[in-house]
């Protein structure tokens, strides 16, 4: 019998990781996968990559929120767009706060990964196999897109991140299809359901052909991350603000980010960053 924690999308909450890790060891977790978008917009950077390489990550995939670094210093930013701005800008940020060694491994990690573990094969990806981007396995998605999970794959299990929203599932043969929600970022459509910050993951225990999926939700003190992200000067601290305490994401929603932009001169000091930054990555 083993038991596995599964990790996704942390996006920098550092205090939210923590608790969700010490949860995981305290209920014996022999190793741990990471689906993916360990950065931004939370405060972390160096510090998450350092949490995770102590504990027995034997998975670790590479989200769409990781790529915006690689984006941010290799493509031509268009700074008319607000939140290409506002990602550029955080992605500055996180690579002004770790080593170049670090930035090499994450970009390097695959999007998608297969997993053996007793007699069972995972197959386990941030999105979909092939691309760790896009809204094609929302649960309200069409049944097509998550039996697209298996495609390709002689595995038994699926489980992907990305949608920040816990799912059990099947596939159109009976495949079971999880996710483990978000540890830094939980989501729901409904704002009912968006007060729960907790950190969210999945544990499960694998015995022989059989599973058991725990989905844990841990408390973790909200007040304490800010109180980071203060401290680390970290940019658009008032709408990660509203992202720990509410569940409002920014990313899609030009017009606040642009306000944002002008009052802070976010635009400039992007382009003074990532020139600054690109000499130092090259």
């Amino acid at each position: 019998m083993k038991k596995v924690a599964v990790l996704s999308d942390v996006h920098g909450n550092v205090t939210a990781l923590e608790v969700a890790i010490a949860d995981a060891q305290a209920a014996g977790a022999d190793e741990y996968w990471f689906l993916g978008d360990l950065f931004m917009p939370g405060p972390g950077a160096h510090d998450i990559v350092d949490m995770l390489r102590k504990i027995n990550v034997t998975v670790w995939l590479r989200g769409n929120w990781d790529d915006f670094l690689f984006a941010a210093l290799e493509r031509t930013v268009d700074y008319n767009k607000p939140t290409r701005v506002y990602t550029a800008r955080l992605a500055a940020y996180v690579m002004q706060n770790m080593p170049r060694e670090d930035y090499d491994f994450i970009m390097a990690l695959p999007v998608a990964d297969t997993h053996n573990v007793e007699d069972l094969t995972f197959t386990l990806s941030h999105n979909l196999p092939q691309k760790n981007s896009g809204h094609e396995l929302l649960p309200m998605s069409d049944q097509y897109y998550f039996d697209a999970l298996f495609m390709g794959r002689d595995a038994d299990v699926a489980i992907y991140g990305h949608t920040h929203q816990m799912i059990y599932r099947t596939a159109s043969d009976g495949r079971a299809i999880l996710n483990p929600g978000s540890v830094g970022s939980p989501f729901s459509l409904k704002r009912k359901m968006r007060q729960n910050r907790d950190a969210r993951y999945l544990m499960l225990t694998v015995d022989g052909t059989h599973f058991a999926s725990d989905f844990r939700s841990i408390p973790y003190d909200q007040a304490t991350e800010m109180q980071l992200a203060t401290e680390c000067h970290l940019p658009y601290l008032e709408l990660y603000q509203n992202l720990v305490y509410e569940g409002l994401g920014y990313v899609h929603d030009a017009g606040t980010v642009g306000d944002v932009n002008r009052r802070f001169g976010y635009v400039q000091e992007t382009k003074d960053l990532l020139s600054e930054l690109r000499q130092v990555y090259h």
